[in-house]
């Protein structure tokens, strides 16, 4: 009969194995990759603003933070993973972090503190590596080497092009950066300030060189966006918690909103430092949580405390904090109305 149904073949045709179904080809190494390709506009406006001891300063952090992991693991008898590139991010992220002036001892000893004390010994919290360090490494190395060495890199210098200056591409007249005039309780911009425009793109702002040019640091968020490295949810929800809270703060100050959204290390650290996978919230509404919180932290600690560069204090507050959000948030199971009160143990990366 035509209409007969060959049961023998449907079987054959039929594929039934463990879950996950739906796999995905993406390798820890691909991610880093295409992590480190959107890092290359902010190293390109770097070096454009700040000049060649751009490639120095990486060259130092880079270096000290893939040679520590590599010594680190040979001396605990691990596996070595440097291929896994992570920490060739982390010294970049580190390496941008700095202003121009900074000395490279300072920058080679916060690179080492990244990746021997905070990622692979974990704090002494428990198992290290990535995957598994509860802080984030960059973030956590450069606010304890701004509250250890701040008399050594305390005066910003403004830009002046690829061969300027003692550096190769900066000014010997120090300056301070935009936070210092908006910041400690202001409530409106000083005329000190660059106007907004000189605020995307950079021009005239002394600070840490990744951080000068937003419209570089958006080229690659997009780029991440895009490539779906991260979610576009949390970089967008950061900036716009603490844009929101500073738009209440200087009594709806179009101006003042603005400038603290395009100063600092908001844009930089929302898109590269907030959005990491190993220190971030991993459930979907432990995301949304952990952006706002962060953008909202950022936003009173720049103000009621009286710390301009509030955002490293506020990632690492959550960063605490994301393994009781993820606990208190994991998805509800198909079928049922509580979401399932589970332990989220973070050195087990493969619980989830």
């Amino acid at each position: 009969m035509e209409n007969t149904i060959d049961r023998k073949k449907i079987e054959n045709n039929l594929k039934v194995g463990p879950s996950p179904h739906i796999r995905s080809k993406r390798t820890v190494e691909g991610i880093m990759t295409e992590v480190l390709i959107a890092l290359v506009p902010p190293i390109i406006a770097a070096v454009y603003f700040f000049g060649w001891w751009v490639f120095v300063q990486l060259a130092v952090a880079i270096i000290v933070a893939v040679f520590s992991e590599f010594l680190y693991q040979k001396i605990t008898y691990q596996k070595v993973t440097i291929h896994d590139r992570s920490a060739l991010v982390t010294g970049t992220l580190i390496g941008l972090s700095f202003p121009i002036t900074a000395p490279l001892w300072v920058v080679a000893i916060t690179s080492l503190f990244a990746i021997v004390v905070v990622k692979q010994w974990n704090l002494g919290l428990g198992k290290g590596g990535i995957g598994r360090n509860y802080l984030n490494p960059a973030v956590t190395a450069r606010v304890c080497a701004k509250i250890f060495f701040t008399p050594f890199f305390t005066d910003w210098v403004l830009p002046t092009g690829f061969f300027g200056g003692p550096y190769g591409g900066v000014d010997a007249v120090s300056s301070s950066t935009p936070l210092e005039f908006v910041g400690h309780g202001a409530q409106r911009v000083s005329d000190k300030v660059p106007d907004l425009g000189e605020l995307f793109l950079g021009l005239d702002l002394g600070g840490n060189i990744g951080e000068t040019s937003k419209l570089a640091i958006v080229i690659g968020m997009l780029f991440l966006i895009f490539r779906r490295i991260i979610n576009p949810k949390i970089p967008i929800l950061f900036i716009g918690s603490t844009v929101l809270v500073m738009c209440f703060w200087g009594n709806f100050n179009l101006e003042f909103m603005l400038t603290h959204a395009l100063t600092g290390t908001l844009f930089f650290g929302a898109t590269y430092m907030a959005t990491d996978y190993s220190s971030g919230a991993l459930t979907p509404a432990g995301k949304t949580i952990f952006a706002v919180g962060g953008g909202v932290l950022t936003a009173l600690i720049r103000m009621i405390f009286d710390f301009p560069g509030g955002f490293g204090i506020a990632i690492i507050i959550m960063n605490i904090c994301a393994p009781f959000i993820d606990q208190k948030l994991m998805p509800r199971i198909y079928g049922h109305k509580k979401r399932p009160d589970v332990k989220f143990d973070r050195q087990n990366p493969n619980q989830l």
